[in-house]
Order: structure tokens, then sequence, then C-alpha cells
């Protein structure tokens, strides 16, 4: 394959777009000779909100890789989203996932009013100094596949609540709360597939939470994960606890006794002997040993008692990788003349 020598970077940032077939797939670059192949290509540190800023409900917008972050955003449209990954590259990362292994950074994402059926994927919020998601006034909202490192997801208060909201298969360095004194009401939310180091904080006293479902996550928080109204199931709790009020606990495993929960149900456990912590990428040393009772998988078959972030219907995945196309090697040549050509060899995947 032939190609010019602009357009070589776009190949192995990201690689072959999702398909919408009645919308406009965006891109933004924060180089801006990578950024000027198409009429809706955005480059510099504003470029993200310059796409979403252009985009109508609908749009899908790449968010490409750069070693500079995209800065913050707000969305108050329905958009979809994607980021490169993270965690890839060399150990302890993971290789072989995507040839070009820098991450699509953003600090923070504000989904706002009029944002509803968004879905936000593969981006790293590198925590510089505030970085996160907000939502207020919102629903059917996905977040999944990305990296949060530092500052929390927040539920914010005012409007009319969030509504609907999905949280899933993210690496998560810190937790989730609401934000701020007044009251908050957060309905059908779904916090599923995490791995999280800090902890949930969505036991307001003032706040109206409803069916909150918390299943098949991680947690390695020393401290106690704070919920209300909400069913905890299939977990794992390498440290820490549960409080709060009216919360429903079963079949999860823990290194201590979660307080007010069957230890029929939730069964203390060696976690010596659920994890080798010293093997393994960031991410995926936190897989259940295949010799623990609590493994999700037995020869080959799913278990449905599968406990952590990788069991359950729709596991982690590594490096939050999205699930579309990807290129993860590139060959080319190293140099050519001003408007010439390059040779390219490229190896692609689907993902799932």
């Amino acid at each position: 394959m032939t190609m010019k020598t602009k357009t070589l970077f776009l190949a192995c940032a990201m690689a072959l777009l999702p398909t919408l077939s009645n919308a406009t797939v965006r891109r933004v670059n924060y180089v801006q000779s990578f950024a000027t192949s198409c009429l809706t290509c955005y480059y510099g540190s504003t470029s993200f909100q310059q796409a979403i800023d252009a985009s109508i409900d609908g749009d899908t917008i790449h968010v490409e890789p750069s070693d500079f972050s995209y800065g913050d955003v707000s969305i108050a449209k329905r958009l979809v989203v994607i980021g490169a990954g993270y965690k890839l590259g060399a150990a302890p990362n993971n290789s072989g996932l995507q040839a070009n292994t820098q991450t699509s950074m953003v600090r923070n994402i504000a989904l706002e009013a009029n944002s509803d059926g968004s879905r936000i994927m593969g981006l790293h919020f590198p925590g510089e100094p505030y970085s996160g998601l907000t939502m207020f006034s919102t629903s059917n909202i996905i977040i999944s596949r990305n990296f949060i490192v530092g500052i929390d997801l927040f539920f914010v208060e005012g409007g009319s609540g969030v509504n609907n909201v999905t949280i899933a298969e993210n690496f998560i360095n810190g937790g989730i709360s609401q934000s701020g004194p007044y009251p908050n009401t957060i309905t059908n939310l779904t916090i599923r597939n995490n791995y999280f180091s800090g902890n949930l904080q969505l036991n307001g006293s003032n706040d109206e939470m409803t069916n909150v479902v918390v299943t098949n996550n991680t947690f390695d928080y020393n401290g106690t994960q704070a919920l209300t109204n909400a069913e905890v199931a299939y977990n794992v709790f390498h440290q820490g606890n549960v409080t709060g009020t009216n919360n429903t606990i079963h079949d999860n495993i823990t290194a201590a006794a979660l307080t007010g929960a069957d230890l029929a149900t939730n069964p203390v456990v060696s976690m010596g002997n659920v994890y080798n912590l010293s093997v393994g990428s960031d991410d995926t040393k936190w897989d259940i040993l295949s010799t623990s009772g609590s493994n999700e998988y037995v020869n080959g078959v799913q278990q449905p008692n599968g406990r952590g972030m990788y069991s359950g219907a729709n596991p982690y995945r590594k490096s939050g990788i999205p699930n579309i196309p990807t290129i993860y090697t590139l060959q080319t040549t190293v140099n050519t003349i001003p408007n010439g050509s390059v040779e390219v060899t490229l190896s692609t995947r689907s993902n799932p």
C-alpha cells in the first residue's frame, strides 16, 4: 500500500472508523499537520471543543492520541466520543494493542442538559490537577473503557437529576461521588466491571438514589464504599468495606468481613489465592487466577459465580481498547522526498 507522507500518522493513530451510516465522523488531533486532510478535521489544544461545537446529535468524534491534553470540554448534544485506549506499550502496560502507544488525554468533560444518549470511551483523564467527568440534567449515558486518574467522576447537583447511567469497564484511580451541598437525584445507575483504587461516595443524606447496581467490580481501596439503595454483588473487595443504608450485599469475595453482610454469601478469602499481583500489566494482574475457586472460567467455560472486573457478560477489556478495528503493527520506510510517497505495511484487528 502507498500513501502520502502526511496521512501516515492517521493510519497508525487510531485506525478504522466506526460505522454510523447517517452520522458525521469528526477527527481531532493536537498537531496541525496530522489534521488537514478533511473538512471534518480539527487541530490544536481546543480542537476537541471545536469538533463538539460543529457536531449535531448522532455524530462521532475521534480524539486522536497526543502527548498533550485536549483540555476541558462540555457536551450538550448526543455524541459518541472515542479515544485510543490507555496503558499501551511496554510493561507494565499492554503491548501489541495499538501501533501508536500515546493516549487520548482530556482533562475534563462536562455532560450537560441535552447530552442524553452520549457515550464516552477510550479516553485518558490524567489528573492535572482536576480531571474527570461531571454529569447533570442528563440521561442514558455510557462511560466505558476510560482511564481516570486522580479526581473522580462527579454527579453535580441541580437541574433534573441524572437517569440511566452506565459506568463500565473503566480503570479508575479514584472513585465516584456527588458534588455540592444540594440534593442529587440519581436513578438507574449501573457501575460494573471497573477497577477502583478509590471509593464510591453515593450515600448523601439529602440525595435520592434509586436502583443502583454495583456489580463485577474490583475494589482496592482501604476504606469504605459508601452506598444507599444499592445492590452490591459479584465484586472483589481486595481490601475495604461497605457502608450505607438499604443495601443488598451478596455473592462478593472479600479480604475481611463486610459490615452487615452474610458471610455465607460474602465469604472472606485469602487474596493471595485470588491474585498474583507480581505478574501481568497494571490492569491484567487483576484477572483472577485460574486456580482460584472464584475464577470466571473453568476449562474455558464461563462460570456464573465469577467475581471482579473480568467476570460477567461484558468483562473489562485490557487497556480499554474501544470495540472498533485498530492498527496494532506498522512498518514503513524511513525517508522520502517532499510530496513523495512511502511504503506502509500494517496489521489490523477487530475488537470485541
